[in-house]
């Protein structure tokens, strides 16, 4: 199912690595637009572990 589907502006990102439990992860966050209300906070956040890692190469894989 595709809802939402358009070209996103670009915003600003950063990404940070850490270990939990044991396993270790990569987030990535994103700071919405320059026209944000609140800047400099976090509007998405996304993790990954390294068995999404591999499923997000995947599709990277096939898809370009």
């Amino acid at each position: 199912m595709t809802k939402n589907v358009r070209v996103h502006g670009t915003v600003d990102a950063t990404y940070t690595v850490f270990v939990k439990g044991g396993e270790k992860y990569i987030q990535i966050n994103t700071y919405g637009s320059k026209e944000r209300q609140v800047k400099g906070v976090a509007s998405q956040s996304i993790q990954f572990n390294k068995s999404s890692v591999r499923q997000l190469l995947e599709i990277i894989g096939n898809e370009f």
